[in-house]
């Protein structure tokens, strides 16, 4: 069973009030529902955490993870049906993950899966914030590493658990779909769960453009254009009518 939560405060770890941040969107897995209460108490203490939804099914967040990306997991071990260590692999390098346990003999499988932090139960908030700082600190380098790659000739993306390195000068376009965006290139198309605003951060301005709101193209591809259309190789993409007097000052540049 899962339930939805948005769990947010503005007060600071001291009870102070502080200017809004951009929290942390998280999700939280254990078959004890005690355990799950205590992750909710401590999350809406805590201002850069946003616990969207909690499940006592793994399989159940497991289909919920196929579609979603939190950017942290907390996710117990010793569960039914499906280990948390089995849950984890499945997302390396997909989520952040923080296990939780009563069990301290899997801290060091967790730590061997590149995990954020190994809480054991039952968890004290003092060591609990420990955790999310440290899981904040690790987001804020991602984030970080993200933009220089912007600057750089190539883009790392996540397709089927693997990290696929994409040289920007190979990118047609980018499409839109649903939770997921299609990267088309000469070579192949990939797919990686991204929205299209976050893709857009990691191109570089000058050579890519939105002109749509499911597509972003690379003008050096472009073969010819009409008022609304845009030919690359055999493919036809539509210029929204927000687009398009960016689009032809853009091109004509």
């Amino acid at each position: 069973m899962k339930r939805d939560l948005h769990l947010q405060s503005n007060a600071d770890y001291n009870g102070n009030n502080r200017r809004p941040l951009t929290p942390l969107s998280c999700i939280a897995i254990d078959d004890d529902q005690f355990s799950l209460s205590v992750l909710e108490k401590h999350c809406s203490k805590l201002p850069f955490i946003a616990l969207k939804e909690v499940f006592d099914n793994p399989l159940e967040a497991l289909n919920h993870l196929k579609n979603n990306q939190p950017d942290l997991v907390f996710l117990d071990i010793n569960m039914p049906e499906v280990s948390g260590i089995s849950i984890a692999r499945k997302l390396q390098g997909q989520s952040m993950v923080i296990f939780t346990t009563s069990h301290k003999d899997f801290a060091h499988e967790g730590f061997e899966l590149d995990a954020v932090d190994f809480l054991l139960k039952p968890i004290e908030f003092e060591r609990f914030y420990q955790a999310i700082a440290k899981a904040k600190e690790h987001k804020d380098f991602l984030d970080l590493k993200e933009k220089v790659e912007a600057d750089h000739e190539y883009i790392i993306i996540k397709e089927d658990y693997q990290n696929v390195k994409i040289k920007l000068a190979d990118i047609l376009f980018i499409e839109a779909l649903d939770n997921y965006v299609k990267i088309h290139t000469n070579q192949r198309t990939y797919m990686t769960l991204k929205n299209l605003k976050s893709m857009a951060g990691h191109l570089c301005s000058k050579n890519f453009m939105r002109v749509h709101k499911s597509y972003i193209v690379s003008l050096n591809h472009i073969d010819y254009f009409s008022r609304d259309q845009i030919h690359i190789n055999d493919s036809v993409i539509p210029i929204g009518r927000t687009f398009m007097k960016k689009f032809r000052e853009e091109i004509q540049n």
